[in-house]
């Protein structure tokens, strides 16, 4: 029995082995935005990373560019024939391990975009250490301009961007919906940045870089097909869902009357329904709203003048909504994925137009938009 217990004894101690393969925290660099461009020579590709430095992030230090301490964060740029090979550039250079593990957001560049980002997507595809949920925007020159930027508010660039996206101002496009629409052959759109020099914001006297947002990209088939202005891009936005408190005011009454309007809740649904001329697509708008200014006008009671701002307000959104879709059209990208809504609900019709959807799309999808809002409260109006 004894020598039994000591077989036990021994058999578990073989399993308490050390982690032969572990690599310290303060071994590696920890990538939080990582920003790609078409390289000066042609084939070639550029790719910025953009990390903290664990040595400068104290408490109570202020961020940006200004600071006496310096920069909270870190940028390196190479540029190679691919993108791993621009990233083991990268890592030649570095004393700490890269880690892509824990990035926040992907920006591309316009030039790079054109050019397509099936590159990208792939390399995306293939590295099992990249989190899909990453965002991706788009830039409106060289994604590398944007790590320029001051964050204020935040202590990197990075964390700004993420933000854009996390508090849904427009789009908030991650690494997974674009290999999704890849895969199904479907369109799909990003938020498209802008960037310059703000005066009224500086450090030290100097005016200072500021990045926002000015619409969206619409890509088909990795490439870029289109940009869109930020009105309508806030159309598009909410036709797929994705908007949170879109804001109207609205007049009428040659300005007599007029109203802002805050969305508490703004909803999309989509259907496909089958005509004798072939699909006939449904985007509904549903909202509910709060109006947080007013201005009275003579000869109208509260009911009615309701009933005024609410037929307005659909007027106006589903008009919106219907221009972005045209637009959409236009570059032959099918954001909203009309095409497999087709697949779900009639698959054999679908098969028929598979080949040719893009085309169909763009010059033949009958496409109708409905909204149906109502108000909850005006302020705190009684």
């Amino acid at each position: 029995m004894r020598t039994l217990k000591l077989g036990l004894i021994l058999m578990l101690l073989v399993t308490l082995t050390g982690c032969w393969s572990k690599v310290e925290l303060d071994e590696l660099i920890f990538v939080y935005g990582l920003y790609i461009d078409s390289g000066k020579e042609p084939g070639t590709v550029e790719i910025t990373i953009s990390a903290p430095l664990p040595n400068r992030l104290m408490s109570g230090q202020q961020a940006g560019s200004g600071s006496g301490d310096g920069k909270s964060y870190a940028t390196v740029s190479k540029t190679a024939a691919t993108l791993p090979e621009a990233i083991s550039l990268i890592q030649k250079d570095l004393t700490r391990q890269i880690n892509l593990a824990h990035i926040k957001v992907v920006v591309i560049g316009k030039e790079y975009a054109k050019q397509g980002i099936s590159e990208l997507l792939e390399w995306f595809k293939r590295d099992p250490g990249f989190p899909l949920g990453t965002y991706i925007m788009a830039s409106p020159g060289n994604a590398k301009e944007i790590t320029q930027l001051t964050p204020i508010f935040e202590q990197q660039p990075s964390q700004v961007l993420m933000e854009f996206a996390a508090e849904k101002f427009m789009f908030d496009t991650t690494v997974k919906d674009c290999l999704l629409a890849e895969a199904s052959g479907m369109g799909f759109a990003m938020t498209y940045l802008s960037f310059g020099q703000k005066s009224e914001v500086s450090e030290q006297g100097k005016p200072e870089f500021w990045a926002g947002i000015q619409g969206a990209m619409l890509f088909n088939k990795t490439k870029m097909r289109g940009t869109l202005k930020i009105k309508e891009s806030k159309a598009l936005a909410w036709a797929e869902g994705l908007l949170k408190y879109p804001l109207y005011s609205i007049t009428w009454n040659d300005g007599k009357g007029a109203a802002t309007a805050i969305f508490v809740s703004a909803k999309s649904s989509k259907h496909v329904t089958m005509s004798k001329n072939g699909p006939v697509f449904k985007v509904q708008l549903k909202g509910r709203t709060s109006i947080i200014y007013k201005k009275d006008f003579k000869n109208t009671n509260l009911e009615d003048e309701e009933r005024l701002i609410v037929t307005t307000l659909q007027n106006i959104v589903s008009k919106d909504v219907a221009k972005a879709i045209q637009k959409t059209q236009e570059a032959g990208s099918d954001v909203l994925h009309l095409g497999l809504l087709m697949e779900w609900n009639y698959p054999k019709k679908w098969e028929k137009l598979r080949e040719q959807w893009d085309d169909y799309y763009a010059h033949d999808a009958d496409i109708k938009v409905t909204a149906d809002f109502q108000i909850d409260d005006f302020g705190t109006e009684k």
